[in-house]
């Protein structure tokens, strides 16, 4: 995939997370001076996709180890192997094998001293499994090492949180400023042809995802001309908050009328639009987050509409994840707000 020729090769040339990175490099720099892994800890990299942690434990290794760094190490997905057997199991054989291959210690070879299981997804493991987990964790400590990343560590047990380091830090959505830096090297490497705002409109449209802002750039950049921001807007439906509050005011005057006609031409509208938006990819839940976000950061709107509408879609998000039909409750949303 395009997207995997710009892993990083190095703690370095991790995007962001500064504050993460420089306190991993700080722990790379003293093994390879002391040679002392006794205090290497398990790690736990707890925050959105697409902002690098899975990266940042490849990262480490390739720091670490060197050209032997992949000998020791497995990558699993809870995701796809969530149960507990796949612990007793795929995990828990690869925690007790030997270990092979050096690394460089003040310059001369060293055996690599750990093995090291890089767990993605964690938080989707069953309860039984972190339990099981726990326990491989403590029993194969000296000779393993564990990476354990999720996107929601409430759902981690405290006993596996209690053996990680970092298990309290985040990594945070891109800084607009890195991504930008980032997107603009990809650019300069791969010698595509796209203008400075549409760049600026691709980290805008990514929310500080790294993996959707490559993604989306391979996508803007695939015809064989200068991508523009129109290009970008093309394939990212973009639910202005100007659009989003033309929306909102429609459906309460609408909801206000007594008027048949007039309430049934401004909601055929409306479903017209939604109809749009789900046809470019938008999922109910995403129609309402955006609708959410406009009224969220609304200071001029009268706190108590602000609290009834807020209140609605919270209900909308509720029955937009348990519906077969997802954009039907935004439908539903737009019919009953109201000033």
């Amino acid at each position: 995939m395009w997207i995997e020729e710009f892993r990083p090769e190095t703690l370095e040339d991790i995007v962001g997370q500064k504050h993460i990175i420089r306190r991993l490099n700080y722990m790379v720099d003293r093994i390879h001076e002391t040679g002392n892994d006794a205090s290497w800890p398990h790690l736990m990299f707890c925050g959105p996709a697409g902002v690098g942690k899975t990266a940042t434990a490849i990262a480490l290794m390739r720091s670490l180890f060197g050209t032997d760094w992949d000998a020791n190490f497995v990558e699993l997905n809870a995701s796809d192997e969530r149960s507990i057997n796949v612990v007793r199991t795929t995990v828990k054989e690869f925690a007790r094998r030997g270990v092979v291959g050096t690394y460089l210690v003040n310059g001369k070879p060293k055996p690599i001293p750990f093995n090291v299981v890089f767990l993605d997804e964690c938080d989707n493991l069953t309860h039984d499994a972190q339990a099981a987990l726990r326990r491989t964790m403590e029993r194969y400590a000296k000779q393993t090492r564990f990476i354990l990343s999720c996107n929601y560590p409430h759902k981690i047990i405290d006993p596996i949180k209690d053996r990680c380091a970092f298990s309290d830090a985040r990594f945070g959505p891109v800084d607009k400023e890195s991504m930008t830096t980032a997107l603009e090297a990809v650019v300069e490497r791969e010698g595509v042809s796209i203008t400075t705002e549409a760049i600026e409109a691709v980290v805008d449209a990514t929310g500080g995802s790294m993996r959707k802002a490559l993604n989306l750039l391979f996508s803007v950049t695939r015809v064989p001309a200068l991508a523009q921001v129109a290009d970008v807007r093309e394939i990212v439906l973009e639910l202005t908050p100007k659009k989003r509050k033309q929306m909102l005011a429609l459906a309460i005057k609408a909801n206000k009328t007594s008027d048949a006609s007039e309430y049934r031409t401004a909601h055929r509208r409306l479903d017209r639009l939604v109809e749009q938006m789900g046809e470019r990819g938008y999922s109910g839940g995403e129609i309402l987050s955006e609708f959410y976000k406009v009224v969220a950061d609304d200071e001029s709107m009268p706190l108590k509409l602000q609290r009834r509408i807020l209140s609605s879609i919270g209900e909308a998000l509720y029955w937009a994840a348990a519906s077969q039909d997802d954009l039907l409750s935004v439908k539903t949303f737009l019919r009953r707000v109201t000033a």
